[in-house]
């Protein structure tokens, strides 16, 4: 785990030397290609699932949206993380949905995460509001290191599913927004192993099995930069 640490940090050291003075054109690809990722290639690798008794899970709506909630993430890079702006982007993501957004789940919910083939039960939704405080506290605890805090942001949400709907995608939207606010780039899932390995992760989590679920998540932060300084290299100003 240490190792890929390092290598996060290596990585983060050549993308920042590959956009320092790099023009136009080159900081233009590498924010298309990331809005492009985690806006069409992640979500359909992740969530789609065609089935005609229920409605679809991404749509080109949703797609719209988690690309203007990525938009958002960028242009307010500076904002402090707190519960009004968790509300906020879960709200950009439901705009034009079924889903009520920003508004906290009223009733008790079960995750469809799996311990022992059991499914979990997310916190009361009276907890809801203290719980979220207590996350964003964690976040700005500066004694924590910034990934920890990164990774520990993404899988509280989900567990406490503060929302009715749509707290996967706000979760790792989050999770993005506080790496790009502390000098890394966004994670992103990708790949068509992801699908399962994702649940996975976040179940060995929920097992207590920390190293399992930041190991995955440093894996895929690494495939990111790398895939973010190939296509870097490649870029042309022209």
């Amino acid at each position: 785990m240490q190792k890929d640490k390092e290598r996060i940090e290596e990585n983060r050291k050549i993308i920042t030397s590959l956009l320092s003075g790099a023009g136009t054109h080159k900081r233009l690809n590498n924010v298309n290609w990331l809005r492009h990722e985690l806006s069409y290639t992640e979500p359909k690798t992740l969530f789609y699932i065609p089935n005609r008794e229920q409605q679809p899970y991404l749509d080109y709506n949703c797609m719209k949206n988690i690309g203007e909630a990525y938009d958002y993430t960028i242009e307010n890079s500076n904002k402090q993380i707190d519960a009004i702006e968790i509300c906020k982007i879960h709200s950009i993501l439901c705009t034009d949905t079924h889903i009520q957004g920003g508004l906290f789940r009223t009733s008790d919910k079960i995750i469809e995460i799996k311990i022992n083939g059991e499914r979990l039960k997310a916190p009361d939704f009276h907890l809801i509001p203290t719980i979220l405080n207590e996350i964003v506290f964690k976040v700005n605890d500066p004694k924590i290191p910034v990934l920890n805090k990164a990774l520990e942001l993404h899988y509280d949400l989900i567990a406490l599913q503060p929302f009715d709907d749509f707290n996967k995608r706000t979760s790792r939207l989050i999770m993005n927004w506080y790496l790009i606010q502390n000098g890394y780039r966004p994670i992103v899932f990708n790949q068509p192993t992801d699908k399962q390995k994702y649940i996975n992760a976040i179940s060995e989590r929920a097992k207590g099995n920390i190293k399992a679920y930041n190991n995955y998540m440093y894996a895929c932060m690494i495939r990111t930069q790398n895939e973010i300084i190939k296509l870097l290299r490649k870029s042309k100003i022209l």
